[in-house]
């Protein structure tokens, strides 16, 4: 049995458009799934299908994909991507449901599991765990640099390019690369074109630094909030960092499962779908 894709289909949250793709049958095991960095809801479209008696909901994150773009006076903070996340579960009616994220989507995902326990059933982090740690006699440097950035990207114009096969090469060729399937299958839902050329839609300022970060002791807290069962996937050539780097933190959760896979930081994506489908599967059952 495998999961068939259902529909596309809108949220409104604070007067913006949340686009995603639906999966599966209401009834079945509830999922949001979060994708990550200038990523889309297609990153998990060779994932979903071979799962089994799941209903999920695929986000395209505020500023990616379909999505709205956030307005002028607000930013791409994790922390405000946590409201929208329990915004849609509300309008599902879900008052119990389970998170699958990838990358940023993947500490987002644990910020929910932080911030509201009692909701999250299981927690699937993909490659993604802890977020950069900040450190506090910073502070002022970094907010300079938020304000800066924002500032900049706020009137930034996305890159064009002459045909759709140039958006999806500049993707695999870029700063997490990718194979040119993992690649096509972003790029179909998450390249338009206008008048100008074709380009990636994501909003500009979400390559801009956030203006909050979060020091270790503040992130300590929301991950040892976490009540829900967690499995925290890892590639080998991971973008996070080794397994090793990431392990002094494995204790904030002391029921996550950690598994290592072969790939690189899209496996999900890429060739490693049905071992990690496989594990998942095996959590909720």
């Amino acid at each position: 049995m495998t999961t068939e894709f259902l529909r596309e289909r809108t949220f409104e949250v604070n007067g913006l458009q949340i686009a995603c793709k639906e999966w599966g049958r209401p009834g079945f095991t509830p999922i949001i799934a979060l994708h990550g960095w200038l990523d889309n809801a297609a990153s998990f479209d060779h994932l979903i299908p071979l799962m089994n008696n799941v209903h999920v909901i695929a986000l395209d994150m505020m500023g990616h994909g379909k999505s709205s773009h956030r307005s002028a006076d607000s930013f791409y903070e994790p922390w405000i991507d946590v409201g929208d996340v329990i915004s849609v579960a509300d309008q599902m009616l879900w008052d119990e449901f389970t998170l699958l994220g990838h990358s940023r989507g993947a500490i987002i995902s644990a910020f929910v599991a932080g911030t509201f326990p009692e909701r999250i059933k299981n927690l699937f982090l993909i490659d993604g765990y802890v977020p950069y740690l900040h450190s506090t006699k910073k502070s002022g440097d970094h907010l300079k640099r938020a304000i800066k950035e924002n500032r900049r990207f706020s009137v930034a114009s996305p890159t064009y390019f002459r045909d759709f096969e140039r958006a999806v090469h500049a993707r695999v060729e870029g700063f997490v690369p990718l194979t040119y399937q993992a690649a096509l299958t972003l790029a179909k839902r998450g390249v338009f074109e206008d008048a100008n050329g074709f380009f990636w839609g994501n909003d500009q300022r979400l390559k801009a630094s956030n203006h909050i970060k979060f020091s270790e002791e503040q992130i300590r807290n929301f991950y040892e909030n976490i009540i829900a069962n967690v499995i925290l996937i890892l590639a080998e050539n991971s973008a996070i960092g080794t397994a090793e780097s990431q392990e002094k933190f494995f204790d904030w959760i002391p029921q996550m499962q950690v598994k290592k896979l072969p790939g690189s930081h899209h496996l999900h994506l890429e060739d490693k779908s049905k071992d990690i489908a496989l594990l998942l599967q095996t959590l909720l059952n």
